[in-house]
Parts: structure tokens; sequence; C-alpha cells
């Protein structure tokens, strides 16, 4: 058996009888419009001829699920994604012209050859899946960005024990960073340690032999991302945080081009990229500089018709929750949009009630009258509205919520909207549905969270209140 770092997030599994497993493949060009970049860049050499017999998606994200790479396979490869209570990682796939997907629910396995196996792993109602590679007596858990703990994980190891290798991110790709309050001086609000922390941890309750940082290898090459660069945590912060503690766990640093395989052992080059990042990252973008202004120019020739947005949030409206509108029932979401580096849209929006204004340009939106206000460009909301993809502006650094402080509870909720809707999770009864498809199988089969004798609805009714509270606890304090 043998297996090679691609990319960022990207791993090919090769087994003896020369069947090939890739997961996640982001391979080429850029991701979250032109904001991510593979770093270090991909091997070309591994690509060129790259055709694996099964494809593993464990979640929607671009770097993850990235249409471009995927273009590059026949469209009658096997690809592989998690069974959720929605199904649009399958619809999106068949409109990129795929005819073999297969979808595997939480626990379940696909087997590729002779002992060459894989087993797919839910977390509740997140996003993100794990997979559990066995292959040729060796076994990878590729957790990526799932954040799976206690029951679930315990589950995996159950299972699946000895673990050999544990693959995971390691840095933020959440909104709390594009947050800017303008009553506090930090605007950057995450606890970049935690996210270290959580990985040293999680390879300790997996009890396995090689911990690899990865899926949080990227860099920001857009100008309006790329002050960023300074909070991605690299893989030399992880190796010093082992170094400190004690572990039989050895950490490995892989990039693009790295390999394990049974008879060799470990393939790792020198990993320089991360010890003069800062000038690498400058050449890096001058070599990109001429895809880069083609895409600013891109954005900056953006037009908005009034009329597709106030029809996307009286649509969006209706399917959410009363609740939920409740809570942010008088309140205006400002979208500041931009062209030529200056406002061309401001939308005046209540989104609760579907509400749609454009309000003149050249307003002056102090934080008085305009207390929540969101700033990205017009190509990026014009893209997000038409194909409910808010989470990827966030994720991508491509946006910046100007605030204060006590209203980042109504930002929040209203992302977590965006969620749901993104997540085919709305109207509620949607997620309720969860309730007798999701979680009765995560749960009574082998983890007795909550009482072995509860229906699926108390379940879930316990899991979401729980889960929203911890989430987004100044939504629902």
């Amino acid at each position: 058996m043998k297996f090679t770092v691609l990319s960022h997030a990207s791993l090919l599994v090769e087994s003896n009888n020369g069947k090939k497993l890739l997961c996640d493949p982001w391979l080429i060009g850029s991701s979250y419009w032109r904001s991510w970049w593979n770093y270090p860049p991909v091997k070309r050499e591994l690509i060129e001829n790259l055709i694996p017999d099964v494809v593993y998606i464990t979640h929607i994200h671009w770097d993850h699920f990235h249409g471009p790479s995927l273009e590059k396979f026949p469209k009658d490869t096997k690809i592989i994604v998690p069974k959720r209570n929605y199904d649009r990682n399958k619809k999106d796939l068949i409109n990129l012209g795929f005819n073999n997907v297969h979808e595997l629910k939480h626990g379940e396995s696909y087997k590729i050859d002779d002992d060459f196996e894989i087993t797919s792993y839910q977390f509740g109602i997140f996003l993100d899946s794990a997979v559990l590679i066995s292959c040729d007596n060796a076994r990878l858990l590729n957790l990526n960005d799932s954040k799976h703990m206690g029951p679930t994980l315990n589950q995996i190891v159950k299972n699946h024990n000895p673990i050999d290798f544990i693959f995971r991110s390691h840095s933020s790709a959440n909104s709390r960073m594009s947050y800017q309050f303008i009553d506090e001086d930090n605007t950057h609000s995450d606890d970049n340690e935690k996210y270290i922390e959580d990985f040293f941890y999680t390879a300790m309750a997996t009890g396995a032999k090689y911990a690899i940082p990865f899926a949080s290898n990227h860099c920001h090459l857009h100008k309006d991302s790329w002050h960023y660069n300074n909070f991605v945590q690299t893989p030399l912060a992880v190796k010093d945080y082992f170094s400190k503690k004690e572990t039989n766990i050895e950490l490995k640093i892989m990039v693009s081009g790295d390999s394990w395989d049974t008879n060799k052992g470990f393939e790792i080059e020198n990993h320089d990229f991360f010890t003069n990042r800062e000038q690498r990252l400058s050449e890096y973008r001058a070599k990109n500089q001429e895809k880069l202004d083609a895409f600013y120019k891109q954005e900056d020739n953006t037009k908005i018709n009034k009329k597709l947005v106030e029809r996307y949030y009286k649509d969006l409206s209706k399917r959410i929750p009363y609740f939920v509108k409740k809570k942010i029932k008088n309140t205006f979401f400002t979208y500041v949009l931009h062209t030529h580096a200056k406002p061309a849209y401001i939308f005046n929006i209540n989104i609760s009630e579907g509400k749609v204004n454009l309000i003149d340009k050249e307003t002056d939106l102090d934080f008085d009258n305009y207390p929540i206000q969101i700033h990205t460009t017009a190509f990026i909301f014009l893209r997000c509205i038409g194909f409910k993809i808010f989470s990827h502006m966030s994720i991508g650094k491509r946006v910046f919520y100007k605030l204060k402080k006590k209203d980042e509870g109504k930002m929040q909720l209203v992302n977590l909207i965006y969620n749901l809707e993104e997540y085919d999770m709305l109207p509620i009864s949607r997620i309720f549905s969860i309730c007798k498809n999701c979680f009765p199988s995560v749960f009574s089969r082998n983890l007795n969270l909550l009482g072995e004798n509860e229906s699926g609805e108390v379940l879930f009714k316990k899991f979401f209140s729980g889960f929203l509270h911890l989430s987004f606890p100044n939504c629902f304090p």
C-alpha cells in the first residue's frame, strides 16, 4: 500500500493491486474566488495522468469539492459522498455530468477491492464527514475538517482499532476571523492555538501511530484576503506543540508529493516552505498575478439586478422558522457591495420579512443608522444568492462583517440561516426529518448517547437545542 499527499486536503491511496482511491481532489487552480490557493503548490507530475478508480468527497466546500479538478476525470468515475438528510452533494455532481455517484450512510462501508475498503462517518447534522480507509492491513483515518469527538470518535476507534495514520485540519476556516467589531481593538477573534490543541487531543484519542497535519495547507493570494496569511497556522506550529507534550504519536509534516508505502516507509522532502513563508508567498502571488488581475477585472464588471435580490430574500423569508424570525424581526442588514474597490451597490435588507431596499451608493454608512454591515464584492454576493453558497463567502475570507460586539449574535444567526438554506435544511421540517433518518442510526446503533429507549425525536430535540446553544451562544442563550 502507498499513500501520497497531493494537495491541501487531497489524499491518494493505492493498493498493492493498483486500485486508486482519491479523497477531496482540489488539484488545480484556486478556490473561493481566487482567495485560497494550495500551499505549497501541487506538483504537476502527480496529477498529469491521474485516473482514480474511486473518488470520495467529504463535503461540499470548494477546497474539497472542487469543480475544475473533478472535471479532469471521466464522467463514469465512481464518486462516493456521505448520505445526509439532504442530497446536494449528489445533485451538484450530477449537474457536473457524473453518472456513477454512490452515497454512504453513517458507518456504512464500500469495498473497492480485496483488502481495500472505506467507511464513511458523519457527525450529527454537521456538514463534514470523515472516512476510514482500510487498505492492505493499514488503516488511515481522514478527518480533514470534521471535528469528530467524544462518542462518534469512540465509535470509529472501536470499529477500526488499531489506527495507523490520522489526518486532520489544524487551522481556522470559519467566519469568526471575518468579524470586525468597531467598538473593540482586536477585530480578529479566534483562538488559533485551540485548533492545534484539538488536533493533538484528537490524535491521542485515536491512539494512532502517526499524526499528519492536513487540510489546512493553503494560502491567500487575492488582494482582499492577503492579510489573512498572518493567521494561517502552519504544520511547524503543530510540530512545536507536539514537542512539548508527552506522547507516543509521531508527528509527520507532509505536503504535495510526500508519501508513505509499505516497503519504503516515509518519503518526505525538506519542508522549507514554512520557514521562509513570506518570501515564497510573494513569489507565488507574482507568478499568478495575471490570473489575479483577470479576476479583479471580472469582479469589477459585475452588474446586479435588484429584482434578483428581492426574489431571493422573499423566497428565503418564507422558509425561516417563526422563532428565528423573532430574533431579527426589526433588524436590517446592510450589504455593501464593491466594484473597483468602492461601493457600487448598497442593499439594506430585512431578512426576517424579505424586504430589500437599494440605497444610494454615496450614503454615509454610519453605524448608528446602519449598525450591521457586510462588505464584499458585487460579484461574490451575486454568486451567493444564485447558488446558495453564503458559507463559502466567509470560509474564503472574502467578506468583512463590520458591526458592534452586541450585534454579533444577530449576524451569527443570519449566517446560520444561510448555512441551513445551503444544506437544504429549510424549512424547519427538513431539519426534523433528521430525527427519523439520521439520529437513530447514529445514536441508537452504537453510541447510546442520551438513553437507548428515547425516540429519535427526543434525541434530536435534546441535541439540536444543545447544538444551537453551544454553536451560537449569542443567538440562543
